[in-house]
């Protein structure tokens, strides 16, 4: 595999987690070069060739058993060299649009110390997202002297502890979450487990009278609000199951609620 001839670096480090992500991780890393950044790989024991391909790109590979998903990040924030980390899953994809910007904030120094990142949705079996595309925005860079990821293992949202204001980057990397309709259908069943199991308890009326409702309002906010119908048939068959990941949470979190009752 050939790795393109390294950038001038910058002070940020690149911290992606893994699981046996070897169908993917080249293409995100062949992506990353450019920014010139450091690269740290934290693996929860994959069994494919994850490890190898990360360590072709350069990337510094750490093991990691995993323990949900706070946690495994917060493990990596320890092990960067920087303390700005662009925090980047193995599913998403820097364009030459973001790599330039990202650059360019560096390179002009003192960088602002929270950024928030737009990741653009792209379906299984497209290429590029599609047209005005719907984006997630997350803070993604940040430093960590100043934020740090929660050890909540059902998300890894950040604690922040200081007062400045997030700036926006102006182009967004592009989000390759979901490899076909299989992997669609198991993420959803695995995350609405992982809440059964790790968020606080509800009460079971509650969410009963939520379960009427809970598809079809996610299913109008996928197609439309998101923009899912600009996918065509994809967008369809991909806001139907976004809907099902919905209603499927609520429904293992109240299948719960009768087993520790007893």
């Amino acid at each position: 595999m050939t790795v393109s001839a390294a950038p001038p670096p910058i002070g940020l480090s690149v911290l992606i987690r893994t699981l046996n992500e070897a169908d993917r991780l080249a293409r995100t890393l062949q992506a990353v070069q450019p920014l010139g950044a450091e690269i740290v790989i934290i693996d929860a024991d994959s069994k494919d060739d994850t490890v190898a391909i990360a360590r072709s790109f350069g990337a510094i590979v750490i093991n990691n058993p995993w323990p949900g998903f706070g946690p495994q990040r917060r493990f990596g924030e320890d092990k960067c060299s920087h303390d700005f980390i662009f925090s980047l899953d193995a599913d998403e994809v820097l364009t030459d649009a973001i790599v330039a910007e990202i650059r360019g904030v560096f390179l002009r120094g003192a960088p602002p110390r929270l950024m928030i990142v737009r990741k653009a949705v792209v379906f299984p079996h497209h290429d590029k997202p599609p047209p005005w595309p719907f984006c997630h925005e997350q803070i993604l860079i940040y430093d960590r002297r100043i934020a740090r990821t929660g050890l909540n293992p059902n998300w890894d949202q950040l604690e922040i502890s200081a007062a400045d204001k997030p700036v926006r980057l102006k182009n967004p990397l592009w989000h390759f979450s979901l490899r076909n309709l299989n992997h669609a259908v198991s993420k959803a069943l695995f995350v609405g487990q992982l809440a059964a199991d790790t968020q606080r308890p509800r009460l079971r009326l509650g969410l009963a009278l939520r379960l009427p409702f809970e598809f079809p309002i996610a299913f109008l906010k996928y197609y439309f609000l998101r923009r899912y119908f600009l996918a065509g048939l994809d967008g369809f068959v991909y806001g139907m199951v976004g809907a099902f990941s919905r209603f499927i949470r609520i429904a293992l979190m109240a299948e719960k609620r009768p087993q520790e009752g007893k």
